[in-house]
């Protein structure tokens, strides 16, 4: 059950990486507000995805949330050094890309969403 939903959470963030090579533009509003959704629950949760906690409790069923927000079980199973460093770069391209082709609403969630994406991975260190 535990690799199921790892595969989940990797077709996930396949998705979002290639989200602009296989989607319509009019579905923008969705993938901005579906990112924007996304970094928004990881503050709710503690800096926590609330897939990779699901994970995290399948590993150890005493696990604490916030406890280790840095780890992701799947990240194990899939990434590696250069493939993480890729996935944020398609995810944070992919938003700055649909910043510029749209109108200023969108514009407004995808640069709140970079900058939370940003401020939530690489600058905050536990919340």
């Amino acid at each position: 059950m535990l690799f199921v939903i790892q595969i989940i959470h990797l077709l996930i963030d396949l998705t979002c990486m290639f989200y602009i090579f296989i989607s319509n533009p009019l579905y923008d509003i969705y993938y901005s507000g579906f990112i924007l959704f996304q970094t928004i629950h990881w503050i709710i949760l503690k800096n926590e995805c609330i897939i990779s906690y699901i994970e995290k409790k399948m590993i150890d069923p005493n696990y604490v949330l916030g406890k280790n927000p840095k780890w992701l079980p799947h990240y194990d199973v899939f990434y590696n050094d250069y493939t993480k460093i890729m996935k944020a770069s398609f995810i944070l391209g992919s938003l700055a890309f649909i910043s510029l082709r749209n109108k200023l609403n969108i514009k407004i969630i995808c640069i709140f969403s970079i900058i939370l994406w940003v401020f939530l991975t690489y600058l905050q260190k536990n919340i």
